[in-house]
């Protein structure tokens, strides 16, 4: 029985098959709920690889790894109230389709859930089990358990960090097609940092970010090609890939050992509990502004400068932006298009290009409503900056780019645009 519950450890920790590119590590057999798991990963040729926790129902807890030549630690934090039972740890990067799985035992001795798969087997004083530290035992049915066939994840990627994102395209009475829906990201902050999504049915956008780090205030927001603004939210990056079926665990314990790291696991919770509170993804507002770090302001764009740049400060104020647009920015032409207004840019004695209006931004957030935007204070805004080439962003192309930055340069005083959602998120490194 001893010799089964050895062998039968030994095929749960070695669950991740060396076929895979993918390799991973965890500190301990089994673990706490509320405790943390440190997560080892090698995987050549990739810089930053995501590992998942899920069961059968959904995904328990993720982290972002950094890989650097090839290797990374990252750290996911478990959930107090997670179930007894086995978990599917997965490990992938988006260089690669392939997935690498093993188990991990999570018990939770504070809280008892309709969920939990265990079997409680207490190790007398004196027996062996009471020494080798507890240990996870015997599963009964190892073939049960699925991940290396048919996981895949889509699209494959290369680069960068993924963001993916649910938007609802089906609103006021219209339903829109993913061809009619321009998913985006805008950084806020005095610089422009922005990037269009993919979406990849009618509801889900994904979109590949580069060249940002660390964590960042931004906005998602999804326009119509009828020029509305339709409701969008981030969802995890990771991707759920749910196990059909998970073993029963058999628990062998000592009491004592699990009170004492109960105990531990309580203490590191409320040590965290203020950081985990800061990262919460939230409402933008000015408070919670302040934990992001906007992207400073620096007058080059793609390694170019503005054609013009208009210091605000420099003329005579006027209350709106229409007014100023009218006096000043003598390149930029405000016309409808199908019934939606937009603004058009020209180069210097040149002409307007009438086939693509220009992409509009405020302090690195897209304008869907230029009406707003027109009749907006113009006294707080500092600089308009004016791009008269054509640029693509995913499948977006504009001629020219028209960038409004207020003074804060963190959108604390411009009414939200309908339907977007504001977030701090923290990008890998």
């Amino acid at each position: 029985m001893e010799m089964k519950r050895i062998i039968s450890l030994t095929a749960a920790m070695m669950l991740a098959v060396s076929t895979f590119a993918a390799s991973l590590e965890t500190d301990r057999p089994w673990y706490l709920a509320g405790e943390r798991i440190t997560v080892s990963i090698t995987f050549d040729d990739a810089l930053i690889a995501y590992a998942e926790l899920c069961d059968t129902y959904s995904l328990a807890a993720g982290t972002v790894v950094s890989l650097k030549g090839g290797k990374g630690t990252g750290y996911i934090e478990l959930p107090a109230d997670l179930h007894s039972g086995y978990y599917v740890l997965s490990v992938y990067t988006r260089h690669s389709a392939q997935v690498s799985s093993q188990l991990v035992a999570v018990v939770n001795p504070l809280r008892k859930s309709e969920d939990d798969d265990i079997e409680w087997v207490e190790s007398g004083v004196g027996s062996q089990e009471s020494g080798a530290e507890a240990s996870v035992a015997q599963f009964d049915d190892f073939n049960a358990v699925e991940y290396q066939s048919n996981r895949r994840l889509e699209p494959r990627e290369t680069e960068g960090h993924i963001i993916k994102a649910r938007v609802r395209n089906v609103y006021e009475g219209q339903t829109f097609r993913g061809s009619q829906i321009r998913p985006s990201i805008g950084i806020v902050g005095k610089q422009i940092h922005y990037f269009e999504g993919k979406m990849v049915n009618d509801s889900t956008a994904v979109f590949y970010t580069f060249g940002v780090h660390g964590k960042k205030p931004l906005v998602l927001s999804a326009a119509s090609s009828t020029g509305i603004s339709l409701p969008i939210e981030m969802i995890s990056p990771f991707a759920t890939l749910l196990p059909k079926r998970l073993p029963h665990l058999v628990f062998h314990y000592n009491r004592s050992e699990v009170e004492s790291r109960s105990v531990a696991m309580q203490r590191h919770q409320m040590a965290i509990a203020p950081a985990k509170q800061e990262l919460q993804i939230g409402v933008l507002a000015d408070a919670t502004a302040e934990d992001g770090v906007p992207m400073d302001y620096d007058e080059t764009l793609y390694g170019t400068k503005p054609e013009l740049t208009y210091n605000l400060d420099e003329y005579r104020q006027f209350l709106t932006i229409r007014e100023v647009l009218l006096e000043y920015v003598n390149c930029v032409r405000n016309r409808k298009v199908n019934g939606v207004p937009q603004l058009f840019v020209r180069k210097e004695q040149g002409s307007y290009n009438s086939a693509w209006p220009a992409m509009v931004l405020i302090d690195g957030m897209p304008v869907i409503d230029i009406e707003r935007l027109l009749n907006y204070d113009a006294r707080r805004i500092h600089y308009i900056n004016v791009y008269s080439d054509q640029y693509t962003f995913g499948s977006g192309v504009y001629n020219g780019i028209l960038s409004f930055i207020s003074r804060s340069g963190r959108l604390t005083n411009y009414p939200p645009e309908r339907n977007v959602q504001y977030l701090v998120y923290e990008f890998p490194e």
